[in-house]
C-alpha cells in the first residue's frame, strides 16, 4: 500500500516551492551529471534502515562495503534510482546541529497514512498544514536521528 502512496518527484517539489525549470540551452556541457541521492549520518544503521523501509516503502539498493562491517546502505523506491544513503562509520553520536541542515521531502497521495506509520514507529507529528478541502496536506516529523521529514500531499484537483 505504501508503495502506491509514495512517489518521490522533482516536479512536485518544483511546483510546490516555485522552483523554475531550466531551458535545455541553459544546461552546462556536463549535462550527464545528476543527483544520485541524499546521504545522512545515522547513529544506528539497522534502526534507520528499518524506519525508512517500513514508513516509506524504500528498499535496499546497495551496501558498502559489499562484505564485512556494514557502513552504508542505499535506499530507494522499488524500480527507481538511489534516493537516500544512510551512513554509520563509528559509534560517535551524530554531531550536534547536523540534523538541522534542512529536511527530506516526500510526496504522497495519503500523507496522514504515512504519518500514522511514522507515529507508530516513535515519531512525533508536529504539523498538519493548513486544513481545508482545497489545500495541500503538509506534515512534519523527525526520523530516529532527528532529521526533519516533510510529507506533501497535493490538493485535490478542482
Amino acid at each position: 500500500m505504501i508503495r502506491k502512496l509514495l512517489s518521490l518527484t522533482v516536479a512536485m517539489a518544483a511546483s510546490l516551492y516555485g522552483i523554475y525549470s531550466v531551458a535545455e540551452e541553459d544546461v552546462p556541457a556536463a549535462s550527464d551529471i545528476g543527483v544520485l541521492g541524499v546521504g545522512i549520518n545515522v547513529s544506528d544503521l539497522a534502526r534507520s534502515e528499518k524506519f525508512y523501509t517500513e514508513v516509506f516503502g524504500l528498499v535496499r539498493t546497495f551496501r558498502f562495503p559489499p562484505e564485512g562491517n556494514l557502513q552504508e546502505v542505499g535506499l530507494a523506491r522499488p524500480g527507481e534510482g538511489m534516493n537516500i544513503i544512510l551512513a554509520h562509520f563509528n559509534d560517535d553520536p551524530v554531531p550536534a546541529g547536523s540534523t538541522s541542515y534542512g529536511r527530506i521531502v516526500f510526496s504522497t497521495a495519503d500523507a496522514k497514512a504515512v504519518a500514522a506509520l511514522a507515529s507508530e514507529r516513535g515519531s512525533t507529528i508536529r504539523n498538519v498544514g493548513t486544513p481545508g478541502p482545497t489545500n495541500p496536506v503538509i506534515i512534519f516529523f523527525d526520523d530516529p536521528d532527528g532529521y526533519q521529514i516533510e510529507l506533501y500531499q497535493a490538493p485535490p484537483s478542482q
